[in-house]
Order: structure tokens, then sequence, then C-alpha cells
């Protein structure tokens, strides 16, 4: 008797929630409804045709991301078939995002859209940009000693300025250990 008691409130209860007790359902003609416009990969429309949605900027920063790993390690082959650790993922990231800015900065959304996929082009644009990056803002601090910079001059960042020597930049030794505790010898480890 129970069991039965049970399985009626059951059904009843369902019953109610799926009629909907005392809510009216209306019709609604389509065009009067305000939906939002899509894209081809079922994204929404959100922003102006002149500014970079979420979309593409996520994806160019991803691409940005793969292309400083193969440029990290075509420098650094002694780090190949090891896993980034979350400073190097960091240091990447911070990387792709002024070069990102960059471009933006740069090019219009229209421009880059129609080069997106001349791979020659934006191979180009992208280098330029990351060494730029590095040069400007120091990104990439540990991978690179030197800073490569777009007209084949190389410049570095310990240079000893004029009336110093190499022998008098010498630190202690509480100095160095400091230094070293920032950031390990290599940080593409797991």
């Amino acid at each position: 008797m129970k069991n039965i008691f049970l399985q009626l409130v059951f059904w009843f209860g369902l019953f109610f929630m799926l009629v909907g007790v005392g809510e009216v359902i209306k019709a609604e003609d389509n065009k009067t409804v305000d939906r939002p416009k899509f894209t081809g990969g079922g994204f929404p429309i959100i922003l102006d045709e002149n500014e970079w949605p979420s979309q593409l900027v996520y994806d160019t920063i991803g691409a940005c991301y793969q292309g400083t790993i193969r440029w990290i390690l075509l420098t650094n082959p002694s780090l190949m078939g090891q896993a980034p650790g979350p400073m190097a993922q960091r240091q990447m990231v911070e990387h792709c995002f002024c070069v990102m800015d960059k471009v933006r900065k740069e090019q219009s959304i229209k421009q880059y859209k129609e080069n997106v996929f001349n791979s020659e082009f934006i191979g180009n644009l992208f280098m330029v940009k990351a060494l730029e990056c590095v040069a400007e803002y120091k990104t990439l601090p540990t991978f690179f000693a030197t800073i490569p910079t777009p007209d084949n001059k190389t410049v570095n960042p310990t240079e000893v300025p004029d009336g110093e020597t190499e022998d008098s930049q010498e630190e202690s030794p509480d100095q160095e250990q400091e230094e070293s505790e920032g950031f390990p010898q290599t940080i593409f480890q797991g």
C-alpha cells in the first residue's frame, strides 16, 4: 500500500511539473523575438565587424604559443622532450600577449583576416613582433641570454657600462643565491 502511494505521488508530481500548474503557455512570433546572430562556427556575434572577437584572439594566442615553443626548442635543443614548467608556460603566454597586442595595434581586423591563412605573411609578422617583444619588453628572459633583434644585431643585456670592468660587476655569494632561487637553471621541466 505504501509503495502504491509513493508511485501516485511521483506520477502526480511529474505531471504537475510538466504541465506547469497555473502557467499559461503562449506562442511567440520568431520575428519579434530578439535572438543573437551566429557565425558559421555556432558562436554568437557580439562585437562589431571591426573588432577582434575573443575566439580569434584565443586562436592567435594558441598559435603564438606553439610557435614560441618551437622557437625556444630551436635555440635550446637540450630542452627537447621536456614539458615546460609553470613558470616557463607563464613567460611564454605573457610573451604571446605582447605579440598579440602589437599585432592588434598594427593590423586592422579586416587586414588580419585577409592574411591569416597566408603562412608567409603571418610567420613574418609574428616573428618580427616576437623579436620586438623580446628586445623592448624583455619577454622570455630565462630563455634568451642575448636578445635577437630583427635587424640581425644582437643586444647583450649584460653589457658592462663604460668605465666598469666585468670584475667590478661580480656579486657576493649571497646575491647569487638570491637570484638563483627566483628561477631554476632550466624552467622547461615537469
